[in-house]
């Protein structure tokens, strides 16, 4: 299992904005919530999320 990572992480990574990756989750993007205000995620599964859904990331590598 790959360590969980900042919004923050996933944010650079794939070149988006937070405002982006808030709709993303909206829209299913899986996430693990630690806490009230705390939220992580895997980023082998964002990536599968991205590819299953079709979804562009500019600035993606």
């Amino acid at each position: 299992m790959e360590s969980l990572v900042s919004s923050n992480v996933v944010c650079d990574r794939y070149g988006i904005s937070k405002r982006t990756l808030c709709r993303w989750k909206l829209e299913g993007l899986p996430s693990v919530k630690l806490s009230y205000n705390m939220v992580r995620y895997q980023l082998d599964e964002v990536a599968k999320w991205i590819e299953d859904n079709k979804v562009m990331a500019e600035g993606t590598r």
